[in-house]
């Protein structure tokens, strides 16, 4: 390249000085030695570009394939030097000169020498902070002849950043709440946590619901912390506290009890609750909703027949045709329930698929022996004569008798404590970037957080904002929740089906194009959409072994360039089941993660993008990472 340069510059290989030849200038710096280190400021920092970043991110900042590489401020450090200072990989450090401080992680590399860090100059101020800007320490002297700034050499200190100790409240204790106790213990050891759950159980896997109630998994399967963890992640659990107020000036929450309690920080996990018409009659007996556990006990203990019979008898009503109401359906219909399904609208999840794949669902259901019935509601429901059941009257007039209705038409944020408490909110509390609401001191995360107008009643958006908040409020000041990617999946036994991200679009947008691969009769069907080369949504039926990699195409915002050509052109078969299920998502086995982990693959993070477990709805996360700390174990 310089060659090339100078060819282009001086093509006849001469320089712009009265002799042709390049001049060079020795300057006043150079003749003097460097100075000796003071004490406190031991290390040498020297400052510079990193491989895919040439500007201060507002340029090659923008470009997914460049903010891939590297995409958060670091510091650069020998394993020795870190070792004496007392700090780790992926530790909080605070870098600190006569100048000014930065606070940045800690990467340990021995490509570096020993006494000096490099810290690089691309990242300035983040969401209003300048805690990572590298020109806080810099010498802001120049060279008196070539203007050079003195960046490459500047006397600092570097320590672990110790963060004051804080008492955290989290209001909830749903896979929100879940994750964040388990992220925030992984960074911080010493900060007080309680957690303040409305029911008497914490911490479940609402998904699997269904299949509790059609008894194929005990409630242990669907418990996500067990005594043990609790114990180790050593927070505060309080269950049957159903918190009424918030008291912003005083820091204080209080329960219906009249108990109060202080907090430093306040998380609201408060998650949601069903979506049930003003008219429907809660009141009477075989009307329920479906959210917890008591839900799901009543549901099981009203539909089992006193004299122990068949199931068969029994007939439910699902309104409702989403991934909460087909799950459920699909998992009744499996012990013998004789199942009817009403929907709204003319197809079936119809906010997460297009016309194609709602119709090759609705015929699986049909084979499933569930009747569905499109463009219709509920209009009345009344208690059968003679007691136990209910006369159902459609808005079309058609009337069935059914042993049980259950209500699946979507959820509502329980928002009530934050707009009580004076925060700012629209259809969910609204938050920052940081998730931090209108109070620099309480914060929302999951379900009834609003960000940027969006709110994601999704998992897998719930454990992000967990673990961007986990890392904020530990003191790392580049922590910035960027959005989710909307995943849907469906589990249904015997049919593959997920979307993932943007599945419509405006018909008349010509920026939009789409790739689809389809066998009607073989009910198989994929499609990929993809906005200014990159891919925006995918739906997947038939089989999702593409999944994990166009998640991870769509989450990045990368560019396809040739990868275009290959989509649903790969022709690889998913890798089969091995041992005992754990993701049901994307069907991976106890053998395949113990195959992975043998092979070297012991970062949790990579086990789950390797094999596909943990990356649909997350339920299964912490069984994952239970196999991968057990194989760790030395035998």
């Amino acid at each position: 390249e310089d060659g090339q340069a100078q060819t282009t510059i001086l093509p006849d290989h001469r320089f712009y000085t009265p002799s042709g030849r390049a001049r060079f200038m020795s300057t006043a710096s150079h003749r003097n030695p460097a100075p000796a280190a003071p004490p406190d400021y031991p290390l040498i920092l020297t400052t510079g570009r990193i491989r895919d970043q040439w500007h201060t991110m507002t340029r090659t900042g923008k470009v997914a394939r460049l903010r891939r590489h590297i995409d958060l401020p670091f510091l650069e450090i020998h394993p020795v030097t870190a070792y004496d200072h007392g700090l780790e990989d992926g530790q909080l450090a605070t870098v600190t000169s006569p100048n000014g401080s930065v606070r940045v992680r800690v990467r340990l590399t021995d490509s570096i020498r020993r006494e000096v860090v490099f810290l690089p100059m691309h990242w300035g101020k983040t969401l209003g902070s300048d805690r990572t800007r590298a020109n806080n320490v810099t010498d802001d002297r120049v060279d008196p002849s070539s203007k050079q700034p003195n960046f490459k050499f500047t006397h600092v200190a570097v320590a672990p950043y110790r963060k004051p100790a804080e008492r955290i409240a989290v209001i909830g204790a749903g896979a929100a709440a879940y994750r964040f106790v388990q992220s925030y213990r992984r960074l911080n050891q010493t900060d007080e946590l309680t957690v303040f759950s409305r029911e008497p159980h914490a911490f479940y896997n609402r998904v699997l619901l269904p299949e509790y109630i059609s008894e194929h998994l005990a409630w242990a399967d669907l418990e996500k912390m067990k005594a043990e963890e609790q114990r180790r992640l050593r927070f505060t659990l309080l269950g049957n506290r159903s918190i009424t107020d918030i008291d912003r000036r005083r820091r204080l929450i209080r329960d219906a009890e009249g108990n109060e309690y202080g907090y430093d920080r306040l998380v609201i996990a408060t998650g949601s609750r069903p979506f049930v018409p003003r008219d429907v009659p809660l009141h009477l007996d075989g009307v329920f909703t479906m959210r917890q556990r008591s839900d799901a006990d009543a549901l099981r203990d009203y539909l089992r027949p006193p004299d122990g019979g068949s199931l068969a008898d029994r007939h439910v009503l699902i309104v409702g045709g989403g991934l909460l109401g087909l799950e459920l359906a699909a998992a009744l219909r499996e012990i013998g329930v004789r199942i009817t399904i009403v929907q709204r609208s003319n197809r079936l999840m119809e906010r997460q698929l297009d016309a194609t794949a709602s119709q090759l669902l609705a015929d699986d259901v049909a084979e499933r022996g569930i009747q569905a019935y499109f463009r219709n509601e509920v209009d009345t429901v009344f208690a059968a004569p003679g007691g136990h059941g209910l006369d159902v009257t459609f808005r079309s007039g058609k009337q069935i008798a059914c042993d049980a209705i259950v209500y699946a038409i979507g959820t509502r944020p329980n928002l009530e404590l934050g707009r009580a408490a004076g925060l700012d909110c629209g259809n969910g509390i609204r938050v920052d970037d940081r998730l931090t609401t209108s109070d620099p001191r309480v914060h929302a995360i999951g379900e009834v957080a609003e960000w940027r107008g969006r709110r994601f009643g999704i998992t897998a958006a719930a454990e992000q904002q967990a673990d961007v908040l986990a890392n904020f409020l530990s003191g790392d000041p580049s922590a910035a929740y960027a959005g989710s990617t909307l995943l849907n999946i469906l589990k249904f036994e015997d049919l593959d089906l997920c979307s993932i991200g943007q599945v419509s679009y405006p018909a008349d947008d010509p920026a939009y194009e789409e790739i689809v691969f389809r066998d009607i009769a073989q009910r198989y069907y994929k499609k990929c959409i993809i906005h200014q080369d990159r891919l925006v949504g995918a739906i997947l039926l038939g089989d999702k072994n593409e999944f994990a990699e166009f998640r991870s195409l769509i989450e990045d915002r990368i560019e396809l360039s040739d990868k275009r050509s290959e989509l649903l052109r790969s022709g690889e078969a998913p890798e089969p089941l091995e041992g005992r299920l754990v993701c049901s998502c994307n069907n991976t086995g106890e053998g395949n993660l113990e195959r992975a982990i043998a092979a070297g693959c012991t970062d949790f993070t990579e086990l789950c993008k390797r094999t596909g477990a943990g990356l649909g709805c997350g339920s299964c996360k912490p069984e994952v990472r239970a196999i991968l700390d057990r194989q760790l174990v030395p035998a």
